[in-house]
């Protein structure tokens, strides 16, 4: 379908300040127009009071980028980074290679999210040790350069030695640094916020659990503002009250909704509650999807809908430095949408103005 000149008309638009009805006008790639109806004679899409939302940014997921980028975009999501885990350095090099750019139909990829190998194989949880190493700035360059500047995010146990000359790397080339898959001490991690990291990978998993007299990675990422929070909401990673609680400490704005699914990883694991599992029974990762998420957030956790897509868009969209252009609906920004109905079914999702789904 031609988006020249398009209205999505009828809609309830999903804004920070609420829901509203109303109609947008997209061309070439972009919002150019927000009214409460179309003007008379326009070309419209009519959406039937359908919720209409910027499209999903996922910030975690794992497999073929192609594989993802198909069955994303059926779920509402617009962008994502490819997520690589702990392999050996030659393998590394060759995957980031692969997977920095991947043009194609459906969700944009990104970037790449590295999950290792910068972590610590004591919270390591189902990523493969044999891979697991402190960080050094000669293999960051390699890997800079091997990605041809779509690294992204990089997950780092802010304890090994060399991470906060790694976690500085980052800030100088851009790229945001996470803290995750860490035994850190509460002092530590605050040595690497200090440095430059900003976020936490899947806050609650592979880390130290909260104890009243030995602070931990845990008790920053809850309660330092300087610290975005990743999230699986799942309500299994992630328990309904433990989210509750997520949103009391950090707030919608400090909130990223992420899947980490590995649906199209391909590892040899077990469907079981919502979740997959290693056959030893280590959780590995989630079925979750983005609006699976949202509707989570809404259900679980009490977040109203506006916020649980905030969540979803404009948070991930701030930490990847793209909040001038996604994560949001007004003027100029990309015509990225999902539209979704009252019980949380994707009816639609357009990339850069074009119709990648439609139910």
């Amino acid at each position: 379908m031609s988006t020249a000149d398009l209205w999505l008309a009828r809609a309830r638009l999903v804004t920070p300040q609420g829901v509203v009805e109303g109609s947008v006008k997209i061309r070439g790639g972009r919002i150019r127009a927000m009214r409460p109806t179309p003007p008379r004679g326009a070309k419209t899409l009519n959406l039937g009071g359908l919720y209409l939302a910027p499209g999903f940014i996922d910030l975690h997921v794992w497999g073929d980028p192609r594989a993802v980028a198909h069955d994303a975009v059926q779920c509402g999501t617009t962008g994502f980074l490819t997520t690589i885990g702990s392999e050996r350095p030659k393998r590394l090099l060759a995957q980031v290679a692969a997977h920095g750019r991947v043009d194609g139909p459906g969700a944009e990829c990104l970037g790449v999210h590295l999950e290792g190998p910068f972590v610590n194989p004591v919270r390591g949880g189902a990523l493969p040790r044999r891979g697991m190493r402190a960080p050094t700035r000669r293999e960051l360059d390699a890997l800079w350069s091997a990605s041809a500047k779509h690294l992204r995010l990089i997950t780092i146990a802010p304890e090994l030695r060399g991470a906060r000359d790694a976690i500085r790397w980052c800030k100088r080339h851009g790229i945001l640094a996470s803290l995750g898959h860490s035994d850190a001490d509460a002092a530590t991690a605050l040595r690497a916020v200090a440095g430059g990291a900003s976020a936490v990978t899947h806050v609650f998993n592979g880390m130290r659990r909260l104890h009243p007299r030995e602070p931990a990675l845990l008790d920053v990422a809850l309660t330092d503002p300087r610290l975005t929070t990743m999230v699986i909401a799942d309500g299994v990673h992630v328990s309904p009250t433990a989210l509750r609680l997520l949103v009391r400490t950090k707030g919608v704005d400090r909130i990223a909704l992420v899947t980490d699914s590995i649906a199209r990883q391909g590892w040899d694991v077990v469907a079981r509650q919502g979740a997959y599992y290693r056959r030893t029974g280590v959780l590995a990762g989630s079925r979750l999807t983005m609006i699976r998420a949202v509707e989570n957030m809404v259900r679980l956790a009490g977040v109203s809908l506006s916020g649980a897509v905030h969540m979803a868009t404009a948070v991930p969209a701030q930490l990847l430095g793209l909040a001038r252009s996604r994560g949001t609906l007004r003027l100029g920004a990309r015509a990225d949408f999902v539209a979704f109905d009252r019980r949380f079914r994707v009816q639609m999702t357009m990339v850069d103005g074009d119709l990648e789904y439609l139910r």
